[in-house]
């Protein structure tokens, strides 16, 4: 399956929870990918070489408190990604607003021209008259 054929996440084919995750984030495929589509052979190869050696040469509390620092890593990367988003919408928010408040005045200026040159143009008809 490419991109554009990912099964979405609310598919009810999705029945394979994957571990820390939340329940919508789950795969089709026991062992695949949370894109929705099973792992390439080499791919699968690969992670199951990996795993082994894992197990061969660490306990099950070395590979959980390997597992909780990772996600520790993982969740002050999105915590400083969150915060670092949010510093950027409250920029453009300012940024919004300032240019709305510029737009305003430029409105004004423009309109206080108008009223200027209207008066002129009807101060030289007087002249015109008058004379």
């Amino acid at each position: 399956m490419t991109a554009s054929q990912d099964i979405p996440l609310d598919s009810p084919l999705r029945t394979h929870p994957k571990r820390d995750l939340p329940p919508s984030l789950a795969s089709t495929y026991q062992h695949g990918h949370i894109s929705g589509h099973p792992r390439s052979p080499g791919v699968q190869r690969a992670f199951e070489t990996r795993k082994a050696n894992i197990l061969r040469t660490m306990t099950p509390e070395q590979i959980e408190t390997a597992y909780q620092e990772t996600v520790k890593k993982i969740t002050a990367v999105l915590e400083e990604d969150r915060k670092k988003n949010e510093e950027i919408d409250r920029e453009a928010e300012k940024l919004t607003k300032q240019r709305e408040m510029e737009r305003g005045i430029f409105r004004k200026m423009k309109e206080d021209l108008g009223k200027k040159g209207a008066k002129e143009d009807s101060m030289d008809v007087k002249e015109e008259g008058e004379a």
